[in-house]
């Protein structure tokens, strides 16, 4: 239980730095001010010295089953298929959770389904995002997700919120890199 308490601020700091700078990027791309841009470095240049710090802990991490990681996609795909047939988006999300969670009742026997919901819901929250209408988007959050997923056992333990959380970083991921590409 202590490595996770050492491991907490540091986790804390990254998903409030993700977020911070997903908002500024927005806020630059709508305002093009010198200033958030300024904010932006800033916060990265922080965020950079608060991991400096923390790089001396040592922390074991676990990684969770491929097979169990790779049901993101199939939330994620679901979901947005979903969407694309008319159907609102929470109740499209609320669907493919359903299915998941009856997909774990149906083989309560095997303990590799008793995994899967949390996988597939978590898909589904990456799909919840209306930044495109774009299926290469969903597959590029879902591969970012689908990586987080699969190294976040150990380290996101205790942490509520961290379906969604990891969708976040999908998302943002895929936006970063979308824009970028887009600019070049």
């Amino acid at each position: 239980m202590k490595e996770h308490k050492r491991i907490f601020p540091p986790l804390l700091l990254l998903f409030a730095s993700i977020q911070c700078l997903f908002l500024g990027t927005i806020i630059f791309e709508r305002a093009n001010h010198l200033e958030v841009g300024l904010f932006v470095l800033v916060f990265l240049l922080i965020l950079g010295s608060h991991f400096q710090t923390y790089s001396k802990q040592r922390f074991s991490v676990e990684f969770d089953r491929w097979r169990v990681a790779v049901w993101v996609f199939f939330g994620s795909f679901a979901t947005f298929g979903l969407r694309n047939l008319g159907c609102d988006t929470v109740i499209a999300t609320a669907v493919v959770g359903l299915f998941g969670g009856l997909l774990e009742i149906a083989f309560k026997s095997k303990p590799y389904f008793r995994q899967v919901p949390a996988a597939i819901y978590c898909g589904a929250f990456i799909s919840m995002t209306n930044l495109t209408n774009d299926a290469g988007f969903i597959l590029l959050a879902s591969v970012f997700t689908c990586l987080v997923f699969f190294v976040s056992k150990s380290i996101l333990l205790g942490i509520g919120g961290k379906l969604g959380t990891m969708a976040f970083i999908g998302v943002v991921m895929a936006y970063i890199i979308q824009y970028v590409a887009a600019k070049l």
